[in-house]
């Protein structure tokens, strides 16, 4: 996977404006109300002073080549956008044993994930 093109993978910390709240509230009895903390990652196929576009999964058409295809697209206005950082994509110099698969590291695939305490 070393030498296969994909977008940046990033990280990216933002505002929301939350779930609109259904019917008619009386003027006085609205409490007060915050914009929602997101953070959405993936794989950054637009970046313009319009939006960030996040698309969790690619796809290779043609079943081992390069990436062609996106899907699960998310859209985040640039202007909600607090922070973007960069993520490190493993490459198989990484893993202990090179061989293709469906992870970059075969060894990690199997592994159970171990949650942050």
């Amino acid at each position: 996977m070393d030498n296969v093109t994909h977008p940046p993978l990033v990280l990216i910390e933002w505002v929301d404006s939350g779930q609109p709240i259904p019917g008619w509230q009386w003027l006085d009895m609205i409490e007060e109300r915050r914009p929602h903390r997101c953070v959405s990652v993936g794989f950054l196929v637009q970046d313009d002073a319009a939006a960030k576009v996040l698309a969790p999964n690619l796809g290779a058409s043609d079943g081992g080549g390069g990436f062609d295809q996106a899907s699960g697209l998310t859209t985040i206005p640039t202007a909600a956008v607090e922070r973007m950082v960069e993520l490190t994509w493993p490459s198989a110099s990484a893993c202990s044993r090179p061989s293709p698969s469906l992870s970059a590291c075969p060894d990690v695939a199997s592994a159970p994930m171990l949650r942050a305490s």
